[in-house]
């Protein structure tokens, strides 16, 4: 009878099959979708080019989704303006993730491609642009959420540029609704004088007859759309191959990038994804207008996190 070392063919069985490495994969929600069937092909694909096994994990918030980045759990994420910016103010920690790519569209995209879009009810006391400073502490304010580019950074900026720079304090409340559709309602309803959207969910909105009414009183020039960020950890040639995936999805992958696209409604116009340059922060900040109210309003929601 021929015995046999378990010990020894455990062991054997482990070195001749080596574990594969995870490409933790990650996003934050919107609502009611997780964005991980909008990701998880994508994922597949960036696995593949590197030799790995794709994991993908979807954070409840924009903030929840920081956290993990700084804690060292994320090797690509996708994410938006706003919540790469709460990560680039966060200067008491290295970067643990750079922006690689990031949303391309063509430079004649239609006009609601991507703003911020200031909203009242029709019939309200806000009728359009002078009146949003006017009287703010008898005026309720709608925002979308904390973790929002279109429906909270954009916004405060707005206002900011109207001397409005502490709108808790100077509207008789603030509150967030949750989504942009549901802003809207709120707004048509008469629930708050003064709301905030995006320009695509704005354009969904007033295009259902079902609606009802609401007033168009502001539109933000166009907003920078998000990147896709990668590990610092990551080795050089990983990160190279996961741009290169990224760069040609629209040719080589357009089933997959279409997907994807349609978990970010700001990304409905856009045609690939282009490698981002070594100033992308700078020029990012200088879209916004004053660098400096950019950075206070920025920390403010980095402190909650």
């Amino acid at each position: 009878m021929v015995r046999i070392n378990y010990l020894l063919l455990i062991g054997y069985c482990l070195v001749a099959t080596p574990l594969v490495a995870q490409l933790r994969v990650a996003t934050y929600r919107y609502a009611e979708n997780s964005r991980v069937d909008n990701i998880r092909p994508i994922a597949d694909l960036l696995a593949a080019a590197t030799g790995q096994v794709a994991t993908v994990v979807s954070y409840p918030s924009v903030g929840e989704l920081v956290d993990a980045i700084q804690q060292g759990n994320v090797d690509v994420a996708f994410i938006n303006t706003f919540g790469y910016l709460l990560l680039a103010a966060d200067s008491l920690a290295q970067p643990s993730m750079v922006p690689l790519v990031v949303w391309q569209t063509l430079d004649d995209a239609t006009d609601d491609n991507y703003r911020c879009i200031f909203i009242a009810p029709e019939g309200g006391v806000v009728t359009n642009s002078n009146d949003v400073a006017l009287n703010t502490a008898e005026r309720s304010l709608l925002l979308v959420s904390e973790g929002s580019t279109s429906g909270n950074l954009v916004p405060r900026i707005a206002l900011s540029a109207l001397g409005i720079t502490h709108p808790e304090q100077q509207f008789k409340s603030i509150a967030y609704a949750g989504t942009h559709q549901q802003t809207a309602k709120k707004i048509a309803l008469g629930e708050a004088d003064l709301g905030a959207i995006g320009s695509i969910a704005y354009e969904d909105f007033i295009r259902d007859s079902t609606n009802r009414p609401i007033r168009l009183v502001w539109r933000s020039p166009k907003i920078p759309l998000g990147p896709v960020l990668v590990s610092n950890r990551l080795p050089d040639v990983e990160r190279e191959q996961i741009a290169n995936v990224l760069i040609r999805l629209h040719s080589n992958h357009p089933e997959a990038f279409k997907i994807a696209k349609n978990g970010w409604s700001e990304a409905q116009h856009a045609e690939s994804y282009r490698r981002v340059k070594s100033d992308y922060l700078y020029r990012l900040i200088q879209q916004f207008g004053d660098a400096t109210e950019l950075n206070r309003i920025v920390r403010a929601f980095l402190n909650k996190n």
